[in-house]
């Protein structure tokens, strides 16, 4: 079983409880995307967390505020740019190259990973109704899509595209799911 996590924030205790939660539900595989960091408390508690899921084979992607720590968050509100002024005092060297190097988006057989929209997934996009999910999946080119970024979980079956036409990708009944947040 896959366990997402989007959002996280650097709410340590938060991502923790859903780690444990995930666990006893049977999670074997984690995917963690994007916004690792942001307003929380404890920043480098959960990029300490986040690179020992990444070590042992977790899918991690870059959100726009991971992104901030390491340059301009001119684009975010005035408290989120100053979460991300004072996180970056909080991370070390090693953190912030962490955050860094995240991709934008990752691929495995069957899924797309990222924070935002895969349909340029660096303009962080928000995935918040059924056009925007078109974009997205046919851009993923897979049969799952698995963003982040809105802060309230949803679901697009494949029916939502109807009006919209069908995304070329697509082969047989496809989902589109939102990550739980945490």
């Amino acid at each position: 079983m896959l366990a997402l996590l989007a959002d996280i924030h650097g709410n340590l205790e938060a991502l923790q409880a859903c780690l444990a939660h995930a666990r006893a539900a049977g999670a074997r595989r984690y995917a963690l995307l994007g916004d690792v960091v942001g307003y929380g408390a404890d920043p480098a508690g959960v990029v300490d967390l986040a690179m020992g899921l990444a070590e042992g084979g977790a899918v991690v992607v870059k959100g726009n505020h991971d992104e901030a720590v390491g340059g301009e968050a001119g684009y975010l509100n005035r408290a989120a740019s100053e979460a991300i002024a004072w996180t970056r005092t909080a991370l070390s060297d090693a953190h912030r190259g962490f955050l860094a190097a995240l991709p934008l988006e990752r691929r495995d057989a069957d899924a797309a990973y990222a924070h935002a929209s895969l349909h340029q997934p660096a303009r962080w996009e928000y995935i918040d109704g059924p056009a925007a999910a078109y974009r997205c999946m046919d851009a993923a080119a897979m049969p799952y899509a698995f963003c982040g970024h809105i802060h309230d979980p949803q679901l697009f079956p494949v029916e939502d595209f109807r009006e919209l036409g069908t995304p070329r990708t697509l082969t047989k009944l496809l989902k589109w799911a939102l990550a739980s947040q945490v």
